[in-house]
């Protein structure tokens, strides 16, 4: 890797560094933030997602910007140790804190609708960070990933694995806090720390998905399973984003009485929403695993993305008989 490159990512991670830590001041104080964008940024840093699994964000970003400063201080002077595998190891965790950083200016956008200029300066830093790092190394990006593919395919089954179980378990409770027709506030704290897992499974399967795909592209595009198993992913995102950013926080005014614009029967509408996205969320991460699971599958694209969507279709249908059992049920 080049000077200038391990220069700008040893000035990038100070400098994310100084930010996080100056944010963990400011929380630690008591102390305004002064937001330059002339929003709120106490809105943001003090939100329900300044934690992840109830670690500060802040205190995630200080323990990162560290290691990557320290890191390529050390391959400036000693690049012996700039090993193929450390430098693997370290183009991962970039790649990491670049999605968590996108994910986090996700939700300041749509769930928060509040924007923090040093949280946006943090996700600038971490891509600065990323592409650095990505451009500026000697060893082929392509090559890492080819002899690290072992390595990935086992973090991928995990994810895989980590996801399932937190969206089944999910499912499960949610179906069971929402009988009574409302969601207390430790049901809500428990649903918030579930959709922690799944989006952090999900990032794994991202961030994993591309290091096997990148270097076999071409075989992978001509393959029905894989282009199916993205189109699955594609769906747990975007319903993932819409039923934990925007059904779940409405659940959550309603049990809660906070005010609103409220309309006749809002909760059973979107509670049998919720149940709807909730049947997608797991038939899709079941249809990911086994598409996963099976090495081969003698199968066209075209009679195997019916199959998906047969079985996503089958999951909302006996997702509102379900709602439908519950609703008569807490009216009698």
């Amino acid at each position: 890797m080049g000077t200038l490159p391990h220069l700008i990512v040893i000035f990038a991670a100070f400098g994310g560094f100084l930010l996080a830590f100056y944010i963990r001041h400011k929380k630690q104080s008591h102390e305004k933030m002064i937001c330059p964008l002339d929003s709120d940024c106490d809105a943001v840093i003090y939100s329900q997602y300044s934690k992840f699994f109830g670690i500060p964000v802040e205190i995630l970003g200080i323990f990162y910007y560290s290691l990557v400063a320290l890191s390529y201080a050390v391959f400036l002077v000693l690049p012996e140790l700039a090993s193929p595998l450390v430098v693997f190891g370290v183009l991962a965790a970039t790649t990491t804190a670049l999605l968590f950083s996108l994910y986090l200016t996700f939700i300041q956008a749509f769930s928060l609708r509040q924007w923090c200029t040093w949280c946006l300066m943090s996700a600038g830093l971490c891509s600065t960070i990323f592409f650095a790092a990505l451009f500026g190394t000697k060893i082929g990006f392509l090559q890492i990933l080819e002899d690290h593919r072992g390595i990935i395919l086992i973090f991928h089954g995990v994810g895989a694995a980590l996801g399932l179980g937190a969206a089944t378990i999910t499912d499960i409770f949610f179906f069971k806090f929402l009988k009574d027709s409302r969601i207390s506030e430790w049901e809500a704290d428990v649903m918030h720390t579930l959709s922690q897992f799944i989006w952090f499974a999900l990032g794994v399967l991202v961030i994993t998905g591309l290091g096997l795909y990148l270097p076999a592209a071409g075989v992978l595009n001509e393959t029905p399973k894989f282009l199916v198993k993205v189109i699955g992913v594609a769906v747990l995102i975007v319903n993932g984003a819409f039923l934990n950013l925007f059904i779940s926080p409405r659940l959550i005014k309603i049990s809660f009485g906070e005010s609103h614009d409220h309309q006749a029967g809002e909760l059973r509408n979107i509670r049998r929403l919720a149940f709807a996205l909730g049947a997608v969320s797991i038939t899709s991460w079941y249809v990911t695993f086994l598409l996963g699971t099976f090495r081969k599958i003698d199968m066209e694209f075209g009679p195997l993305i019916l199959i998906y969507l047969g079985i996503v279709a089958a999951g909302v249908i006996i997702s509102q008989i379900v709602e439908y059992i519950f609703s008569r049920h807490s009216t009698d």
